[in-house]
């Protein structure tokens, strides 16, 4: 049995797992898991289809096929993974733009002291 054939009857055994769970993320666990055994199998099955090849028909294939992307293969964790790139990169520019040093301006300071040390009192005459 090659390698492929046995990571397809993985990938069939946690379709079945996932069929049978009893809670939500169980099963989103197994569908991922499943897909993942998926995708190595089909990577595994073009490995082997490819070595059968002549060197020139190998590095033509190689050159027109591309790399499976995380995108294809497994999108809810794909989303996930975005999503936590996301927040993280909100935050480190929220946490950047608090701890930036603040501008040396004293006039602020000047007006707000003049303003407490004025309250209450009558406006001048002119």
């Amino acid at each position: 049995m090659s390698k492929a054939t046995e990571l397809a009857d993985r990938a069939r055994a946690f379709e079945r797992r996932a069929e049978t769970a009893i809670d939500r993320s169980s099963r989103q666990h197994y569908r991922e898991m499943a897909a993942h055994y998926r995708v190595l199998s089909i990577e595994y099955l073009e490995a082997e289809q490819l070595q059968k090849r002549s060197p020139a028909e190998f590095a033509r294939q190689a050159m027109r096929s591309s790399p499976p992307s995380f995108y294809n293969a497994d999108r809810p964790t794909y989303m996930r993974a975005m999503a936590a790139g996301i927040v993280l990169c909100v935050a480190f520019v929220a946490i950047s733009f608090s701890l930036r040093p603040q501008p040396a301006d004293d006039r602020v300071l000047v007006k707000a002291d003049r303003l407490v040390r004025t309250a209450g009192d009558l406006p001048k005459a002119k």
